[in-house]
């Protein structure tokens, strides 16, 4: 194994690492309308508690009298709901909060009314559609959609997710090692590696070219190949056994713990929970102590 292939690969799954804890960033999109509705909350953060903040701001010519504001499903524990003005009342129910204007004359020109509460955001990572609907006194009603964006503002997390994989990818290369060594010897695995390889390349170029003499000379050397396939075996079956560490604690650990909440975002997928993001850490930091410990020496 050569040290630049080894940096290489180093660097690839530092890059990979890198590129999961990429944060997601927050927005407040708006459409021109005759009313505005924005969002703003106190914590942007996945599954956090937050107290939001939704103003609505008359910017037509026509009095508005009530306004009704969906919120996205996926937001739980919605809690006391209230409005700054005493012009306004507001109930919240289903999902659903309602306001109505107590006056004869409703929500003028440049006049705004705030709506607070709080409620725990949702387990995922991405941009989130608030549907609102306004009535103003003629009866005309208008809908306006804004959007609040929640990002992965810790890295804790993803950090501990990546320790723990660390530490189980290590060992586990680390045994196999052992293993290797003990059933097979590490001399004699690297040459039954590369006799293995090009009794294998040999074979697909005899098929390629169609050369039955030369396929038939690699079929009595086949009974050879396949004790030491058979030897090879010894301690991967072993190594299967204790692979099913990754399972154990995987669904038993860390998906109870992290449950679906988003602990890292990929550009391009999207947000990852620990039951996508645990596998793709495992495989990688595995291949990566494979190399560093010499564990595949030759090329296929």
């Amino acid at each position: 194994m050569k040290i630049n292939k080894q940096l290489f690969t180093t660097v690839l799954v530092l890059l990979v690492v890198c590129t999961l804890t990429v944060f997601a960033s927050t927005a407040n999109a708006q459409q021109n309308t005759t009313y505005d509705f924005s969002i703003s909350s106190t914590n942007h953060g996945v599954n956090e508690a937050s107290i939001y903040t939704l103003i609505i701001t008359n910017t037509g010519d026509t009095n508005l009298v009530n306004v009704n504001i969906t919120v996205p499903e996926s937001y739980t524990n919605i809690a006391d709901v209230a409005v700054t003005s005493q012009a306004w009342s507001v109930t919240y129910a289903n999902g659903m909060i309602s306001l109505v204007n107590q006056t004869s004359s409703g929500l003028a020109n440049s006049k705004s009314v705030t709506i607070t509460f709080k409620a725990t955001n949702p387990v995922t990572a991405g941009t989130y559609d608030w549907s609102s609907n306004a009535v103003d006194v003629t009866g005309t009603v208008e809908n306006v959609v804004s959007n609040h964006t929640l990002a992965i503002t810790s890295l804790l997390p993803m950090f501990t997710i990546f320790a723990i994989a660390a530490v189980i990818a290590f060992a586990n290369s680390g045994v196999n090692k052992v293993l290797v060594g003990y059933f097979v010897g590490w001399d004699q695995y690297r040459v039954m590696q590369k006799e293995m390889a090009e009794h294998h390349k040999e074979t697909m170029a005899a098929a390629r070219a169609n050369d039955q003499k030369r396929m038939e000379k690699l079929k009595r050397k086949q009974s050879q190949i396949n004790n030491m396939q058979a030897k090879m075996m010894k301690p991967q079956m072993i190594q299967i056994g204790i692979s099913f560490v990754y399972i154990i604690v995987w669904f038993l650990v860390l998906i109870p713990v992290f449950g679906t909440t988003s602990i890292a975002y990929l550009p391009g997928i999207g947000s990852l929970p620990v039951i996508w993001l645990y596998p793709i850490l495992s495989f990688f930091l595995g291949f990566l102590f494979q190399r560093i410990l010499g564990i595949n020496p030759i090329e296929m």
